[in-house]
């Protein structure tokens, strides 16, 4: 199995246990999960988000089998392009994610390093929220960025293959083929939703993710194992989908 979606790194506003990647390591080994794609969240918060790309690198140096490195970077920072660059060619990362609500720019403003995560055939991922903004700390986003967001660039950038994490989609729903799916805040599988949605778009277009450490791994496994789908669509779910989009 592969998680699509976690992270390491401080969160200032609650305590978050298991945030060191050791600790994140064995949490997630204990659930059999074979690999992960991580982010560093104090890239949400440092001035200059590179800091945070080298010291997610660092940390993840003893695992060189099991985790596999998202760049976090501002479009709105001048250096953002020569930092992808160097993250993807020097360092071996293998997706960038956006935050504008952090970071506060509109999508428009990072047309730019999309092209180029394109250019380096690495997906982007866009999360719709980082915790649910219900109970969110007065100094966060105060609402989710929304599909329709991530859909327009799905259009403006046919070439380049995006992931929507922590967010929901209509089961039912016309996509563009390079948009994926995490599940992690997706719907029960027990009403058919997410049955729906991976026979509508295609396993491979709907990857695990745990959202650890935020929330527990045990919701989205639950989620893959409960749904009714066949055993080769629970393998690209599970992971395979997402190992081949990392190594295009």
């Amino acid at each position: 199995m592969f998680d699509i979606h976690v992270s390491t790194g401080h969160w200032p506003f609650r305590p978050i246990p298991g945030q060191s990647i050791p600790e994140l390591y064995e949490y997630l080994r204990g659930f059999g999960i074979s690999g992960a794609a991580v982010t560093n969240t104090n890239g949400l918060f440092y001035l200059n988000t590179q800091a945070a790309n080298l010291e997610l690198a660092e940390a993840i140096k003893a695992y060189p089998e099991f985790f596999v490195a998202v760049a976090s970077l501002n479009p709105a920072y001048a250096a953002a392009e020569r930092d992808l660059e160097f993250c993807v060619e020097k360092l071996g990362f293998r997706a960038l994610r956006l935050t504008p609500l952090y970071h506060q720019y509109a999508l428009a403003e990072a047309s730019a390093v999309i092209r180029l995560a394109g250019e380096l055939a690495i997906p982007v991922i866009v999360p719709n929220e980082i915790v649910n903004f219900r109970q969110k700390h007065w100094m966060e986003p105060s609402a989710p960025l929304g599909l329709e967001a991530v859909l327009g660039l799905c259009r403006e950038f046919p070439g380049v293959n995006f992931i929507f994490t922590e967010g929901t989609a209509a089961p039912d729903g016309a996509y563009p083929p390079n948009l994926y799916f995490e599940l992690s805040r997706f719907r029960s599988s027990y009403g058919g939703a997410l049955t729906e949605l991976i026979r509508n778009v295609g396993a491979d277009h709907v990857l695990f993710g745990s959202g650890a450490p935020f929330k527990a791994a045990e919701s989205s496994l639950l989620k893959l194992f409960h749904c009714d789908i066949t055993d080769e669509e629970r393998r690209l779910t599970g992971g395979d989908a997402a190992r081949a989009l990392l190594y295009r």
